[in-house]
């Protein structure tokens, strides 16, 4: 999709710089970034516009540097919320120190908001329940968000998004070692969006909002072909050329596994993310899992 003129085109803050927000800043080279880490970022290589990067923690509830929020900017808050609680104090730190309100925000969260569904289909009108403490901070995250733009009167939109993978973040190793997977029918379902595919939506919503027509609301982001967990090893191993993983119950693995991997084997849900193809206009890159994985090399 052509992106519009940009006749007031912003600066772009982002917020928590790492691997997502390193390939939005590729898209944007010829846009002023501020670039919000723990310590300082090195400016993208061909980058033309201004530059900025900003050492902040987050965690420390002292004020966010004047220069951390320049006029009129656009932000992408890409930070996670903190491993404990039931809110996002960083969010919160950040949202109280800003000196200057932004053009608009996109927030980006999760859809561990929706909870354990059994695997039937989940789409933004399903109610959030998160079952765990990591869903309800991003829940969190999410209502302060647009609670802070509604009050300014600044166009949000929360990407509510599913497993992030790309060639350098798959579980190969987990493959490799022999992890054994959920055997048969009680294999939860997967979701993925890759890398790439989310950095194309970031700039396609930083474009709608330096044209006057931003995207508000909430969307899922995936690439709709959902696969059970165990069928998602399969194709990893199959293209390795690695073993087949091996099978057991799902209730010996939840046994083993660390909180976190708990956490996501204990939920299943196939993800309906129709919404924000026609609001954009977009189609992935990488509509499934056996597409990317053709461009990933094997050693």
């Amino acid at each position: 999709m052509q992106s519009n003129p940009r006749p007031n085109r912003t600066s772009v803050v982002l917020i928590g710089y790492g691997d997502i927000a390193q390939r939005l800043a590729n898209r944007l080279a010829d846009h002023d970034l501020v670039a919000i880490a723990r310590h300082q970022i090195e400016r993208p290589e061909g980058h033309l516009g201004k530059w900025a990067t900003c050492p902040i923690d987050l965690d420390d509830e002292t004020a966010i540097p004047l220069e951390a929020t320049p006029e009129n900017a656009t932000w992408v808050y890409l930070a996670p919320p903190p491993r404990e609680g039931q809110a996002d104090s960083r969010l919160a730190s950040w949202l109280a120190g800003a000196t200057q309100p932004p053009a608009g925000l996109v927030y980006i969260s999760t859809t561990g908001v929706y909870g354990d569904h059994g695997g039937d289909w989940v789409d933004e009108a399903t109610p959030p329940a998160p079952a765990h403490d990591r869903g309800r901070r991003r829940l969190d995250a999410e209502t302060r968000c647009q609670q802070y733009a509604r009050d300014l009167h600044i166009p949000t939109c929360t990407l509510r998004v599913t497993g992030i993978y790309a060639c350098d973040r798959l579980p190969v190793e987990k493959v490799r070692q022999g992890t054994p997977v959920p055997a048969g029918r009680e294999a939860p379902w997967s979701n993925r969006i890759h890398a790439e595919d989310l950095a194309d939506i970031l700039r396609l919503l930083v474009d709608r909002i330096e044209t006057g027509q931003p995207v508000t609301g909430t969307f899922n982001v995936s690439d709709n072909h959902p696969t059970p967990v165990n069928v998602t090893y399969r194709q990893i191993a199959a293209h390795f050329d690695l073993p087949q993983p091996p099978e057991a119950p799902l209730a010996t693995i939840l046994e083993q596994a660390s909180p976190m991997a708990r956490e996501f084997l204990s939920e299943s849900r196939r993800v309906d993310a129709s919404a924000i193809q026609r609001g954009l206009g977009w189609q992935p890159r990488y509509p499934t899992l056996a597409a990317a994985l053709a461009d990933c090399p094997r050693d």
